[in-house]
């Protein structure tokens, strides 16, 4: 079935499809997930070209101090920039999704991930093909990559990555095409600008991955001038993505250009090589590339094996030591299995690792097969254990959210530190505020009190704030506790408020009756 590539991108899709299903769950999801969706749901509120988020308390709070999560205060969500807020996450990202989610509502940006999911099975079915793989190779590598790696869950939940991933693996297509097409050369060439281009738009570090292709292609073809045509065209698009996000955010590399301004400036070597250590095998409670898939061992062959595989194989090494060394290690690099910084060359380094094991299969010693066997095995039970955790992390979030969204007011303030629900992930929208500091409390109920909110729901983590701590005091305003409930992992509380008169308020008072 897998052997012509309608079969196979079937067999994925199948299998998708009913991933999607158990994986779904009412699609609500928390973290950047949930930033996410706002992104997408402001975007079609507001209207094109607008990609400014909304926030509910601008009136009253013109710099965003109660914004949840902002840049400003040390978080990774949202900044702003001449007046409005703006996410962290590309906004092109959001523009696709738009008609996906006016079709389908929620479930449209997660069968954009299907799509997309479908279409990087596609070009891995056509460099399997160009590399010579045997039916029963193709058939174990698109199980291996479906119950074994990370894909089938960032295939069919909401993740800018499996865009990427498509645009990147079908750019190494048309690179391995253009090794042999030598009449085409020139054609290939442009499509693997255009397709790494595209990547680029939703995940930065396509830049630097083109960056070590292009050097590998130096390195190994420098008399190939045909090629040039990938740089010159990557480049072109790169530089239009910049002039888009200099003139919408100011800043040429987005809005992820003033997260990135925000990391640290100082550049540690030894820092920096724990964190090469991992991003390759483990480190803060995270398994690297390596250490979620030790088949990669295995890929070395590839270097001798094949010249074309040669000139990506070096450039994805590059990009992996590029990364190490360029990557701030304020940022956690992990995914559930393996490492968010390097996911879109994951694919195709799995390709090449099955292509090692065609002619381990062959030639290879009986310990080594047993090995490879060992990998694969583990590789798919830490795949499977995360995908199971995943679904009940998810579970517990769409009953955290039900909880909240049947006990909330219209407005909702989190305190600090406290998992986030945007207000677009309720079935009825809510006013979203957090509070960074209790002394800033009074400040936020001025502006709540003068924007003719008396009642609201403060949440907070149970851990952090007990019901005794969760609601701080203020010297402005009566408190007046409506009603308390405690979930699983937060507490809320549901409060109405109302001034505290001054001593002049209560003498008149007095003298008027």
């Amino acid at each position: 079935m897998t052997d012509s590539k309608k079969g196979f991108v079937l067999f994925g899709a199948s299998f998708l499809v009913l991933f999607l299903t158990w994986q779904y769950q009412t699609g609500i999801r928390v973290g950047d997930g949930a930033i996410k969706q706002q992104q997408v749901a402001d975007l079609l509120i507001q209207g094109f070209p607008d990609f400014s988020c909304r926030y509910f308390g601008k009136d009253f709070d013109p710099t965003f101090r109660f914004l949840p999560m902002t840049i400003e205060k040390g978080d990774t969500m949202a900044h702003s920039y001449r007046g409005k807020c703006y996410y962290v996450f590309p906004f092109y990202y959001a523009a696709v999704q738009a008609p996906f989610a006016l079709l389908f509502g929620r479930a449209g940006s997660f069968i954009l991930s299907l799509i997309s999911g479908l279409v990087c099975l596609a070009f891995l079915y056509e460099i399997s093909k160009e590399l010579h793989f045997r039916k029963s190779t193709r058939l174990f590598f698109v199980l291996f990559l479906l119950v074994g790696s990370t894909f089938s869950l960032f295939s069919t939940d909401m993740s800018e990555y499996i865009l990427s991933i498509a645009g990147v693996t079908a750019g190494l297509y048309f690179l391995l095409l253009a090794e042999e097409e030598k009449g085409r050369e020139t054609k290939v060439a442009i499509l693997a600008g255009i397709s790494f281009g595209l990547a680029a738009f939703f995940r930065q570090e396509v830049v630097l991955l083109a960056a070590s292709l292009i050097l590998s292609q130096v390195l190994f073809l420098p008399k190939r001038f045909r090629l040039l045509w990938f740089p010159a065209v990557f480049g072109v698009l790169f530089l239009l993505q910049a002039a888009i996000n200099y003139t919408i955010v100011g800043h040429p590399f987005g809005s992820r250009g003033y997260l990135q301004s925000f990391s640290p400036k100082e550049f540690d070597p030894w820092i920096q090589l724990s964190f090469f250590w991992e991003l390759i095998a483990f480190g803060h409670g995270s398994v690297g590339l390596i250490g979620a898939y030790p088949i990669l061992l295995f890929t070395w062959k590839s270097i001798f094996k094949d010249s074309k595989i040669r000139i990506v194989f070096v450039g994805i090494l590059l990009f992996i030591l590029l990364s190490a060394a360029l990557t701030s290690p304020k940022f956690w690099q992990g995914v559930l299995f393996g490492p968010r910084f390097l996911l879109t060359v994951t694919p195709i380094l799995l390709l090449f690792a099955f292509h090692s094991l065609e002619s381990l299969y062959t030639v290879g010693s009986k310990p080594l097969k047993v090995l490879a066997i060992l990998a694969i095995g583990f590789s798919v039970l830490g795949a499977c254990t995360y995908d199971v955790m995943y679904h009940k992390f998810t579970k517990s979030i769409v009953l955290e959210n039900s909880e909240l969204d049947s006990f909330a007011e219209k407005v909702v303030v989190y305190r600090r530190g406290s998992a986030m629900f945007p207000p677009n992930s309720f079935r009825t929208e809510r006013m979203i505020f957090e509070l960074p500091d209790e002394t800033e409390f009074d400040v936020l109920l001025t502006g709540l009190y003068g924007s003719g909110i008396r009642r609201f729901t403060v949440v907070g983590a149970k851990d952090y704030y007990p019901k005794e701590k969760l609601v701080p005091k203020s010297s402005r305003f009566e408190i007046a506790e409506i009603s308390f409930h405690k979930s699983p992992s937060i507490h809320l509380e549901t409060v109405e408020i109302r001034p505290i008169p001054n001593r002049a308020d209560l003498e008149t008072l007095h003298e008027s009756r």
